[in-house]
């Protein structure tokens, strides 16, 4: 949703405004529609802030300039909920003496009743935001006598909802405070010398490998090189191991390409030889679990939701049971009177941070006695501490606000499940399950010689389309899921409407729209529902459609009838077909990035969007 990065040091030697530029940069991709940096000074606070993406901000004033004996710096980049994007919205806010000043990851819940009740008191605010009754509050309790670590307890303890907060005080120029509770915050450290916080490890990645995770519930005291943790329900010290990355930041930099979105698609093929490597234990333990389940159910949101039903549809497959697919913000309403004791969810999140599927997975386990099994990319995130187990996919970062390497390794990840379901339930002879782990084994390659091999021809679709703006994406069977995501991309980031659904439904209305030139891209690999598809093609093709064919190396059937074809470099057999999934979406990838580029907008950053939703 929103970028936090700080900084306080005992280092001299420093640029301290280039390096607070260049790690709230680092977490654009969450949010760019204003950015602000607060530095402390002679017992004084010096706010910039406008809005607007960063670089336009740095144009217009200079966000790099800091007084010289400045050691401390907080730093935001804004996704607007509350207010709109305006400069009087964006962060940091401060209290009514200018001491005190909030930068803030998340959403009050209850804030319309709290800044009421603070106006009443004679509170005067200066935006719209949730946010600024938060340094208004620590106003009032430091004024009571507490100290400035309790002012900030005690008043987060009248807020209800989710925050990442970092929290500076005038008249401590020696620390500052950072609190998380459902809001990912992350503490970097050089020891002796300078201490980090920021929502996502890659903000300080270019200065330190040494973190430590922050779980919620838990606030910390930064000083320069060193940090003490607390529990903020027992304000009892919190001891904390600190953990070193393993990826260096090459991995969270464009690498010579022009965007994020183009690099992660071409990291899919070594993201999922990564991925192929999760322990086969704990692949098990998944299959196990599932096989001896009655009741099971998947859930997620946007993309991730797209990749579960790919993968349930795999897993039933191989399973032999029926696995209801339900979007997380809908989990508890449909499940609230049939969910029962015994019952698995699988929960799939690229952040393990979106709100929505926490407090999904939140509220079974607070009525049933369920288990929970966790995909997710990120270690230590907070859907993991709701999990019974978890597996952590291999992607790697993705800055890329549209999901491309993380859809993919979800899908795989699921499917090795599904692989693993297959050997102990023994439903096919060891030499045909041998076929299909042959089979996923190579979609890393196959992805590999399509990405090599195909771009003219996908830059060839686009400068065809390029007067479209409406789309229908069909498919039958598993490849339903492929239509959804491969729509969903070129409707995130080209700006373009989308209809993704059943090529068989597709009969039902949305036929009706269909006029001479409206471009219906057809997901085709010859599984047991082609020959149905050919048929929807057909109708598609007689009323004027033009028919855009995602198929297999040597498709014939439906080439025929289509005005243009994307081959995928892949045998047409059962044991490649049930992967698809996996194979055929980078080209749908690659096609919303270039018509992005060919209709002049940001792939990076999409309109209204962000990479982690932790709003409802």
């Amino acid at each position: 949703m929103c970028g936090i990065f700080g900084i306080i040091t005992n280092q001299k030697n420093i640029s301290l405004g280039k390096i607070v530029l260049e790690g709230i940069k680092r977490l654009e991709y969450r949010g760019y529609d204003s950015c602000g940096i607060v530095t402390l000074s002679d017992s004084k606070l010096y706010v910039k802030k406008d809005s607007g993406r960063i670089d336009e901000i740095q144009k217009k004033i200079d966000l790099t300039e800091f007084p010289n004996d400045s050691k401390l710096a907080l730093a935001h980049t804004r996704w607007a909920t509350h207010g709109a994007p305006t400069k009087n919205n964006s962060h940091p806010h401060l209290d009514c003496s200018g001491k005190i000043a909030v930068v803030h990851n998340g959403i009050i819940d209850n804030f319309i009743e709290l800044r009421k009740e603070l106006a009443q008191k004679g509170h005067i605010f200066k935006s719209e935001t949730d946010t600024e009754i938060i340094p208004h509050l620590i106003e009032i309790k430091m004024k009571e006598g507490l100290n400035f670590k309790d002012s900030v307890i005690e008043a987060l303890k009248l807020c209800k909802g989710a925050y990442g907060l970092a929290i500076c005080h005038a008249d401590h120029p020696d620390s500052f405070i950072v609190v998380r509770k459902e809001s990912p915050l992350v503490i970097g450290i050089e020891e002796g010398k300078t201490t980090y916080c920021a929502s996502d490890i890659p903000a300080f990645l270019p200065l330190t490998r040494k973190c430590y995770i922050m779980d919620d519930d838990e606030l910390a005291v930064l000083k320069a090189g060193e940090v003490e943790f607390f529990d903020i329900n027992t304000d009892k010290k919190i001891e904390k191991e600190i953990q070193l990355i393993e990826w260096n930041i090459d991995a969270a930099e464009k690498g010579g390409y022009e965007h994020f979105m183009l690099k992660e698609i071409y990291e899919e093929p070594t993201a999922m030889k990564r991925t192929m490597k999760i322990s086969k234990d704990l692949l098990r333990i998944f299959a196990k679990i599932l096989w001896s389940a009655e009741n099971i159910y998947i859930t997620a949101a946007g993309t991730s939701f797209y990749a579960s039903l790919a993968g349930k549809f795999i897993i039933s497959r191989f399973l032999g049971k029926y696995i209801q697919a339900i979007e997380c913000s809908e989990l508890q309403t449909q499940l609230s009177n049939s969910l029962k004791d015994e019952s698995v969810i699988i929960a799939v999140s690229q952040s393990g941070e979106t709100i929505d599927t926490i407090e999904a997975i939140r509220w079974a386990k607070s009525k049933k006695n369920v288990k929970v099994l966790t995909i997710t990319n990120v270690v230590g995130s907070s859907l993991t501490r709701y999990s019974d187990h978890v597996i952590v996919t291999q992607a790697g970062p993705e800055i890329g606000v549209a999901a491309t390497k993380t859809y993919n390794t979800q899908v795989l990840t699921l499917a090795l499940i599904a692989i693993e379901i297959a050997k102990l339930r023994k439903v096919e002879l060891d030499s045909e399950i041998k076929k299909y782990e042959k089979a996923l084994e190579e979609t890393p390659q196959i992805i590999e010689n399509f990405l090599k091999n195909n771009v003219d021809s996908i830059k060839g679709v686009v400068n065809a389309l390029e007067k479209s703006v409406n789309f229908f994406f069909l498919a039958r069977g598993i490849s339903i899921a492929t239509a959804k995501e491969g729509g969903l991309k070129l409707k995130e980031v080209a700006c373009r409407f989308i209809e993704g659904y059943s090529a068989a439904h597709a009969k039902h209305g949305p036929i009706a729209l269909v006029r001479e030139g409206f471009p219906i891209i057809f997901i085709a690999p010859p599984d047991e529902t082609y020959q149905r598809l050919i048929g929807n093609v057909m109708e598609f093709k007689a009323r004027g459609g033009k028919i855009i064919s995602l198929v297999v190396e040597n498709d014939k059937n439906i080439t025929e009838l289509s005005d243009i074809t994307i081959r995928i470099p892949q045998p047409g057999d059962k044991y490649y077909n049930i992967f698809s999934p996996i194979t055929f979406t980078p080209a749908l990838q690659l096609l919303a990035y270039y018509t992005s580029l060919h209709h002049g907008l940001d792939p990076d950053k999409p309109l209204n969007l962000s990479k982690t939703v932790t709003v409802h």
